[in-house]
């Protein structure tokens, strides 16, 4: 077969930064070292996007074998997040070992024989591709069996086999031509209904390792690829990725630098949104076995449960009014600073606004005053630690200058408690139904970080969560102290005057 002059493979509205056009020889090269430029030559109109760093990394782990592995069976348990193109990924890689002769006889598993043999046909229609054609060879022309469940083809003087089955088919004594497979792929064979079934579970477990896994190849070059999810602590992703012959990578959505793993595709807004659904559903472990790839979450998390709603979208007259200010720093890698204002009413408390939008001292304290002079707070409560000082002093010009008075000003401090402790505890007024978080944004905004915290953690974002927790400290100390400016003077609308200076710095 003479070979073009040039391979035109990709859309003009791709996103990967490679040429329009290339020779053959070199777009077998480019393929060859780099699965970015590869996924789009083989998917163009689905590869519209890079693939995030991970699956690159996944991709060099899974393909470049260091000398000591040459000839040794190599099992990888991948755990990659609902919805982000992991079987898209996989139907890559297949095809890629394929073109580069790095397996000869893949078989495919999943949950039932239907998806497998969707996936199969897939690889199929890759490899049949013109790009593909064009650059490695035309994989019809030497097919020999082309049916549902099986592909078998004399592919670059060798013959290549894929089989497709739904793991309780039975893969026992599996061969063709005397060949057994070198390349075991499970994708999704467990779902989330087997889990929940420990007699399922079991089985499935037992027919992966006494008999799928046993059908591998007894030598050469051989992987056993398995991705899924983790639905429970009991899970068999979770089991093998204990399992000390097994090389494990799970990752959710959200990287632990807080960034999303593809932000292409989901923004953490994105994200935010897909949670607060489920958890106003109360599926929010649901949501952590499908996207985060984490079954602990719920167990570890200090919001276990959701939260009890309001009994009010919002209070006209609160018997008080006070404002905690949680300072978190000025640098823009620091967590948010946080300006937090709280209704006392029928002697319970609630949550009225947030502001975490202000990074400069002066802003904060011109912020955290105009919210107090909007909803006539009698107290700010700063937390007494950090940028005390800074504070301190803008409150005292701001408030001298626009002649305000008769706000009370008070440290709050932990008195030696942990910040998890205060945090849980506040949790518990919660549940308790003392304490609500009215604001509809404030509550999205609470759990929304509560759901990402765990427990014994020591880098959790827990800015809005402390500010708003310090609400108990002001209950505990100076709810005495707390009134409702407006009943007093009327609209705030001004600078308000009642008492002078009372800043306990």
């Amino acid at each position: 077969m003479q070979e073009p002059k040039e391979v035109n493979e990709f859309k003009e509205d791709t996103a990967l930064p490679v040429d329009t056009a290339v020779s053959v020889s070199e777009a077998y090269e480019k393929g060859k070292t780099d699965i970015q430029w590869f996924a789009g030559l083989a998917m163009p109109e689905i590869c519209i996007f890079a693939l995030p760093v991970f699956y690159v990394a996944l991709w060099q782990i899974l393909t470049n074998r260091s000398v000591e592995d040459i000839g040794r069976l190599l099992r990888f348990a991948l755990g990659l997040p609902r919805g982000h193109a992991k079987t898209t990924f996989v139907k890559i890689l297949i095809a890629w070992l394929i073109v580069y002769d790095k397996i000869s006889f893949a078989l495919i598993l999943c949950s039932n024989s239907d998806l497998a043999e969707s996936l199969l046909a897939d690889v199929h229609d890759i490899l049949s591709s013109p790009n593909m054609t064009a650059v490695y060879g035309d994989w019809n022309a030497g097919l020999a069996i082309d049916s549902a469940d099986t592909k078998k083809a004399a592919y670059h003087n060798r013959a290549v086999v894929l089989v497709a089955r739904g793991w309780a088919a039975g893969v026992r004594g599996i061969n063709l031509k005397n060949n057994r497979p070198d390349f075991i792929l499970c994708d999704d064979v467990q779902t989330r209904k087997n889990d929940e079934s420990p007699a399922e579970r079991t089985s499935l477990l037992k027919e992966l390792v006494g008999t799928i896994f046993k059908a591998i190849a007894p030598r050469g070059d051989r992987a056993i690829v398995y991705v899924g999810n983790m639905y429970s602590e009991e899970c068999i992703l979770n089991q093998f990725k204990k399992n000390d012959r097994w090389i494990s990578i799970v990752t959710g959505a959200i990287l632990s630098n807080g960034k999303p793993l593809w932000p292409e595709l989901f923004s953490i807004e994105d994200l935010k949104e897909s949670y607060e659904h489920d958890e106003q559903l109360g599926m929010a472990n649901i949501w952590f076995a499908e996207i985060m790839n984490d079954p602990q979450s719920i167990a570890q998390s200090i919001l276990p449960n959701p939260l009890p709603d309001s009994p009010f979208s919002q209070i006209d007259d609160p018997d008080g009014v006070f404002i905690t200010i949680d300072p978190a720093g000025f640098r823009n890698n620091s967590d948010d600073n946080v300006i937090a204002v709280h209704y006392k009413h029928d002697n319970k408390g609630f949550i009225a606004e947030i502001n975490t939008e202000e990074k400069m001292p002066d802003r904060i304290i011109m912020t955290a005053l105009s919210l107090a002079l909007k909803h006539g707070a009698s107290l700010i409560g700063v937390e007494d630690v950090g940028y005390q000082q800074t504070l301190e002093f803008w409150l005292s010009h701001f408030m001298k200058e626009k002649n305000i008075t008769g706000i009370h000003v008070v440290p709050l401090s932990p008195h030696g408690r942990s910040k998890e402790s205060r945090i849980r505890n506040f949790i518990q007024e919660l549940y308790a139904m003392n304490y609500y978080i009215m604001d509809a944004h404030a509550r999205r905004s609470f759990v929304w970080q509560a759901s990402l915290y765990k427990i014994g953690k020591k880098d959790n974002k827990d800015d809005l969560l402390d500010c708003i927790a310090y609400g108990q400290d002001v209950r505990n100390e100076f709810w005495h102290l707390l009134t409702n400016l407006k009943r007093k003077i009327g609209s705030i609308e001004g600078e308000c005057s009642v008492v002078g200076n009372n800043t306990p710095f």
